[in-house]
């Protein structure tokens, strides 16, 4: 299957081309897919594997790094 992504500037001329569309044989329209919300263990695990972590010896170390 061949795929062929168009953009419309106007959308007032939508209505007009999905009619058209839709009146040929063989092509459908996809509908947009929704990018998926990442819950916070999926964004933890991003992090780590971008590097975005820091690790402490141990709470106190932890403390003087945030000198607390």
């Amino acid at each position: 299957m061949t795929q062929l992504t168009i953009n419309i500037e106007d959308k007032s001329i939508l209505p007009h081309l999905k009619k058209i569309l839709n009146a040929i044989d063989g092509v459908s329209i996809a509908k947009p897919e929704r990018k998926k919300h990442k819950c916070g263990l999926d964004e933890a695990l991003a992090d780590i594997k971008a590097g975005r972590v820091t690790h402490y010896e141990n709470a106190e170390a932890m403390y003087k790094a945030f000198g607390i």
